[in-house]
Formats: structure tokens, C-alpha cells, sequence
């Protein structure tokens, strides 16, 4: 019975905040492919990135001072490609999201078949992989109801729990269509609800999860300042979160910006690309929510790197910022 409330609680603890179930960035628009396969190949070059998001630092610490948490890793590529004269897009995903002894890892092989539209590049792609979810029950204990004679106490030693996992074949959906003015896409994760079981006497699920986003570029007049509102949703159908954001990109090196979360907290967020195609981003989440005397925020780091694959002798060119 212990076991099964120790399950119980570590899963609850995952759904805190529903969205933690499929793992929260705040550096979205930089990093579509993590959702939405019909972006592999959007950027017609090699794009490599890597992510790492620390939510709610300073707070939820257990007793013995381990943290309850969410770690985030995120690493991606994709480029563009000709496969068997169809123009295409290929790309890998990994992600490792951690919550206290609970972590889930994803990996996906991803394709997508992309057109020429009178509205932009249009991409139609499917993710295929797995997920796996490990428990470290080496690590837990259940504690004494009471103490005295006249109080009845089953103590639980960490040596009764093992160390738990479970996998589950895991698919995924997507459109992504890319204009230089504008951006929209809508992709479904987790298609087929994958359960991992754990060796066949736990089994959890995964929502299937929606996400639309979109963006619009403006040039401002005699300045070399481009502004990019943007909107992020993901939904389970029974609840939903939305981030607005906007970001200012000067000489299509720098950017800055901000982003509400709804109901959740404001994210300050920049960056630079530098000439070699190498991106770093940095964003810094202050919760508004009832989670913010708990904790100190969340940071997030990026890296990315753009390249041309090309065996060609030719002058390089990198995909400016601009188009996120």
C-alpha cells in the first residue's frame, strides 16, 4: 500500500502545474521543434540546439534538502533536405525533464514534407520515438504517523522502494508554415496517450497535448529595429496555458523582449547571434502566481548553431534571428 501512495504522490507532484507535464520553456520561439515536427527543415541550414531550464529555484526542498523542482534539458537538429526528389526536413529531439526522484526522457526522430505556398514555406511533419520514465524509489521513505506506545506506526525504510521504469512508444503531429512577414503552427504531442508501465504493476499516462503558436515581423520605419509579438498556447482540452510575448531585434544581431504567462509569471528574455551562426539566449521567469514567495524564479539558457552543409565552395550565409 505504501508503494502505491508513493506513485500516487510523486505523479500528482508532476501535474502541480498540468503544463509541467509536457515541460515548460520560456524561450519558445526559438526552440519550435521540441513541439512541432513540421518545422524540421524551416531554416534551409544544420540547426543545433541546446536548452537547460532551472524552474522555481530555492524552493521545494524536501527535509533532507534535495529539490522538488523541475530541471529541464532540451537538446535538437534538424536541416533541410532532398529525399528521393521530394523536399524535405529531418531532424532528432532529446529532452530530459527531471521533477524531485521522477524523470521522463523523450526521444523522437522526426520528418517533415515541405512545399512552396503563395503564403509562405509550408511544412507537414510526424514525430516517431519513445518515452521513459524512471523513479528512483531508492531514494524515498515513508515517515512515522506518530510517536508512543499508544500510537500505532508502520515505518517504511528507503531500502523497501526500488528504483522503477517504465517506456512507451510515443508520436506526434505538426503543421509549420514560415513567411518572411509571419509565422503559425499547430502540432499535437503525445498522439497516442503513451502509458509506460512500470514493471507491469504501474502504469501512468501522458495527455495528449496541443500547442498553436504564431508571430507577425514588424519593421520599424529608419530604424534598424524589428518587433515580433508573438503567442504561444498549449492545451490538454480541459485546461490551457498562453504566453504573450514580444521581442525587439536590433541589426538582426541582438534581441530583447518580455513575455506574460497567463495566471503564472513575466519572463524578461535576450540574447545575441553572433557572425559564426552561434546563438545564446538567456530568459529569467518572476512567478506571479502563488508560487512566487516559494521560490527565487526560473532561468533558462540557449545555444544554438547554424551552419551550411553544403560541400560547396561559396560564400556563407546564416539565417538571421529575425526569423524566429
Amino acid at each position: 500500500m505504501a508503494r502505491r501512495i508513493v506513485f500516487f504522490l510523486l505523479f500528482c507532484i508532476a501535474s502541480i502545474s498540468w503544463g509541467q507535464q509536457y515541460p515548460q520553456f520560456s524561450q519558445n520561439m526559438f526552440n519550435h521543434l521540441t513541439v512541432n515536427p513540421g518545422y524540421a527543415g524551416a531554416n534551409e541550414m544544420m540547426n543545433v540546439t541546446l536548452g537547460n531550464r532551472q524552474q522555481w529555484m530555492g524552493g521545494f526542498k524536501t527535509e533532507g534538502g534535495s529539490s522538488m523542482a523541475p530541471s529541464t534539458t532540451v537538446f535538437g537538429v534538424d536541416t533541410e533536405i532532398n529525399l528521393l526528389g521530394w523536399n524535405s526536413g529531418v531532424g532528432l529531439s532529446l529532452m530530459n525533464d527531471e521533477i524531485g526522484e521522477l524523470s521522463t526522457l523523450y526521444m523522437s526522430a522526426i520528418y517533415s514534407k515541405r512545399w512552396e505556398t503563395d503564403y509562405g514555406k509550408l511544412g507537414v511533419g510526424l514525430s516517431l520515438g519513445v518515452v521513459n520514465q524512471g523513479l528512483k524509489g531508492g531514494s524515498l521513505s515513508t515517515e512515522p504517523l506518530g510517536v508512543g506506545d499508544d500510537f500505532d506506526s508502520n515505518y517504511h525504510s528507503p531500502e523497501e522502494f526500488t528504483d522503477e521504469e517504465g517506456m512507451a512508444f510515443d508520436a506526434g503531429f505538426g503543421a509549420y508554415l514560415e513567411h518572411k512577414e509571419y509565422y503559425l503552427g499547430i502540432s499535437v504531442a503525445h498522439l497516442n496517450k503513451p502509458k509506460p508501465k512500470f514493471k507491469d504493476t504501474y502504469a501512468t499516462y501522458l495527455d495528449r497535448t496541443v500547442f498553436i503558436t504564431g508571430g507577425y515581423r514588424i519593421q520599424m520605419k529608419k530604424r534598424p529595429i524589428v518587433l515580433v509579438p508573438s503567442v504561444f498556447l498549449k492545451t490538454n482540452m480541459s485546461s490551457y496555458q498562453i504566453d504573450w510575448n514580444i521581442n525587439g531585434i536590433l541589426k538582426d544581431k541582438y534581441w530583447g523582449g518580455l513575455t506574460y504567462r497567463m495566471q503564472d509569471a513575466i519572463v524578461l528574455l535576450g540574447g545575441v547571434e553572433l557572425n559564426n551562426g552561434l546563438r545564446i539566449g538567456y530568459s529569467y521567469d518572476i512567478s506571479i502566481s502563488q508560487l512566487s514567495g516559494a521560490s527565487s524564479g526560473s532561468h533558462e539558457l540557449m545555444l544554438g548553431y547554424r551552419f551550411d552543409l553544403s560541400l560547396e565552395k561559396r560564400k556563407k550565409e546564416y539565417k538571421s534571428v529575425r526569423y524566429l
